[in-house]
């Protein structure tokens, strides 16, 4: 048995990496689960929390299976087909991506603010392949602190429920920093729309928390716009996966741009610099 561990995080932001470890647990604890992540079971039952108020949070259970499993797999892919590969997780939270696809290659960067990665180190404690950064991904450093330790490695960043709570005049410099500093590589993170962010108070989680979406996007091929190194390879789409767990209503909706468009993740590529 594991002694109870209380945990409080200030930054109103930072608090929701409780939804998504709470909403992997709940995944795996089903039978026909969409993903298979036993480790966050286990911190779940360590954390002194009161996830109650996520309980019955359907539709996050779900979006988050589907996530977690896209962007493992993107991971596990650009690991396989590249030399030298670094993954970089921007807002890290307690997410245990390390732990689900490490096959002994690869650097695996946790990055998030100094109070969470003090967590982090409570419940999973760094290692060699597995580093932590305490700053915030708005704090560009860490961006030469990686590149300049890694040359001629290829790059993979993972930005998971992240984005959306920041402004897009927030968002703006600092991904265009990372695409002009970033040797080469892959961009992934997901989005939600305008109309999603208008509509966030009936969100099943977002609604319990203190923190707010502020950016929605409406064009995926934005960034190319942003800068020359960036390049728009696909969208997914929540909706399209596992129809028959999201049920007849949302099966329906899915066929309404709105709707469909509501929430969905976007994959770019990071181009090599001359």
């Amino acid at each position: 048995m594991f002694e109870p561990i209380s945990v409080t995080i200030d930054d109103n932001v930072a608090d929701t990496l409780f939804i998504p470890l709470y909403m992997r647990n709940l995944e795996t604890l089903r039978v026909d689960g969409i993903i298979h992540d036993p480790l966050s079971c286990q911190l779940v039952n360590q954390i002194d929390y009161d996830f109650s108020k996520y309980k019955t949070a359907d539709k996050s259970i779900i979006g988050t299976a589907i996530r977690i499993r896209r962007f493992d797999k993107a991971v596990t892919e650009f690991i396989k087909n590249h030399d030298n590969p670094v993954v970089i997780s921007i807002g890290a939270g307690l997410d245990t991506r390390f732990k689900r696809v490490f096959n002994g290659k690869g650097i695996f960067y946790e990055l998030d603010l100094p109070e969470v990665i003090h967590v982090r180190n409570q419940l999973l404690p760094e290692s060699e392949n597995n580093p932590y950064i305490a700053k915030s991904f708005f704090d560009v450093s860490w961006i030469d602190q990686i590149v300049e330790k890694h040359t001629g490695s290829n790059f993979i960043l993972v930005a998971e429920g992240v984005f959306m709570y920041f402004e897009e005049e927030l968002l703006h410099p600092i991904i265009t920093m990372i695409a002009d500093r970033i040797p080469q590589g892959e961009l992934h993170f997901d989005v939600s729309s305008k109309w999603a962010i208008q509509n966030q108070k009936k969100h099943d989680t977002v609604k319990n928390s203190n923190a707010t979406f502020r950016w929605g996007l409406e064009d995926d091929l934005l960034l190319e716009k942003w800068s020359p190194y960036l390049r728009y390879q696909d969208t997914t789409y929540y909706m399209d996966q596992e129809l028959k767990r999201w049920g007849f209503f949302i099966r329906l909706m899915r066929l309404v741009p709105k709707w469909r468009n509501a929430f969905r993740m976007l994959h770019y590529k990071i181009k090599s610099k001359p």
